[in-house]
């Protein structure tokens, strides 16, 4: 099997969208109020710094929900024999979330902690 490379980038782009969100969300948080949030929350923040925050919270929800949901489509794919090839792009999937993940552990203390809450 020969692996599709806008397959795999298609597999790749949820994970570094999320990425992408995360730490573009850190860098307009810290700059737009000067430093780390004090509190939890959004009290204060721009409209723009609200949206930004919204989306990036958005999409990280959605492409943590699929993992949960990742083991039914792999589980086909592995029933249908023609369908077989499709599990290593589930598996790009699974291994660039997991691996963005841990990217977003290596934010700033501060920043994880209004993230977390």
């Amino acid at each position: 099997m020969r692996a599709s490379r806008p397959a795999i980038l298609l597999s790749a782009l949820p994970s570094l969208l999320m990425l992408g969100l995360f730490y573009s969300l850190a860098l307009h948080l810290h700059r737009s109020l000067g430093a780390w949030p004090a509190a939890i929350g959004e009290l204060g923040f721009s409209p723009s710094l609200v949206t930004h925050a919204t989306i990036a919270v958005n999409v990280f929800i959605v492409v943590f929900l699929s993992m949960f949901a990742l083991p039914v489509p792999i589980l086909v794919c592995l029933l249908v024999e023609r369908w077989r090839r499709l599990v290593f792009y589930f598996a790009v999937y699974a291994g660039l979330f997991l691996t963005c993940w841990a990217l977003m552990q290596l934010a700033p203390a501060q920043f994880l902690y209004w993230w977390r809450d």
